[in-house]
């Protein structure tokens, strides 16, 4: 049997590559500059050479990146880090860019409930652009809605598909977010699936008693539900509860009010107009009608 062969470690070269690595790390810009924000001795260095050099490595994707659109690391937005608290300390730190989105949704921690899509969770009314030959009617809608949230106010916004109502309705919900108020943003037709997916657990009261209590709840896309008598039963006694408190409440649709009342009239159990009138009455307490027009925005800011 042949003898088995050992290779000894050549120690002396693994000390000259440490030597080496150290040398090119305290000449590298972004190494010291690091070394100086953390008030790091000299001795950290030496001590932890291949600590930095990963460091080095990890956040040399960074370089050059203008976006978190292009973000380059195994988790969007996030990248390793170096502490030091007299022992050095590896993180998990926000780059730049993700700080800066982090600064921009801090208001959605007041959301109770949200639809919100990624677009519509910054967009606020200060964003709007019509400079650029925006019609007559479209300016109007947007100083009415404008208005109408600055002074507490509920709002219908109705009109053709993708004029930009669920932009408006978000900026709204947004402002008030950002000024410490709770808000709701639900995209109807989806709470309906839910409703009808949780009603038997009674799972759908937490989501429902939020949406009464909210100081703000948009009901986005009304009118694009199916009808259902429990539908119209749940939106009644969240519309009741916030007709009766006086809460902010705002409603989009492509439905004006009589489209709507046809649309709620007839259930997959028959018409009752006596249900629907209803529902149409507290609406028309809590929203003033404010027509949206103009062209289709959606490819500006991916409005509805």
């Amino acid at each position: 049997m042949d003898k088995a062969v050992f290779q000894i470690p050549d120690f002396e070269q693994d000390e000259n590559e440490k030597k080496n690595l150290i040398g090119a790390l305290r000449k590298n810009p972004s190494v010291r500059k690091l070394m100086d924000k953390e008030q790091m001795p000299e001795g950290v260095l030496a001590a932890r050479a291949y600590t930095f050099k990963r460091w080095l490595d990890q956040v040399e994707p960074c370089r050059g990146c203008t976006s978190l659109e292009g973000c380059r690391q195994k988790k969007t937005g996030y990248r390793m880090g170096l502490k030091y608290d007299g022992i050095l300390l590896e993180t998990m730190e926000a780059c730049p860019y993700q700080r800066d989105m982090d600064r921009k949704q801090s208001h959605l921690v007041n959301y109770l409930v949200s639809d919100l899509g990624r677009e519509m969770s910054c967009v606020s009314f200060e964003n709007i652009d019509l400079s650029k030959g925006e019609p007559a009617g479209y300016i109007s809608a947007v100083a009415a809605a404008t208005q109408a949230c600055l002074s507490g106010q509920g709002v219908y916004l109705y009109g053709p598909m993708g004029t930009g109502k669920t932009y408006l309705a978000a900026c709204a919900s947004n402002y008030m977010a950002k000024n410490g108020k709770k808000a709701a943003f639900v995209h109807y037709p989806a709470f309906t699936e839910r409703l009808s997916q949780l009603y038997r657990t009674d799972e759908y009261r937490t989501e429902v008693d939020r949406m009464r209590y909210a100081d703000i709840l948009v009901i986005d896309d009304i009118g694009a539900e199916e009808v259902t008598d429990r539908n119209r039963s749940v939106l009644l006694s969240v519309l009741d509860s916030r007709m009766q408190n006086r809460k902010m409440t705002w409603f989009t649709s492509n439905e004006d009010f009589k489209s709507l009342l046809n649309h709620f009239t007839v259930t997959n159990k028959g018409s009752d107009t006596l249900e629907a009138e209803r529902l149409m009455e507290r609406i028309k307490v809590l929203a003033k009608p404010v027509y949206v027009s103009g062209k289709d925005r959606r490819h500006l800011f991916d409005a509805e």
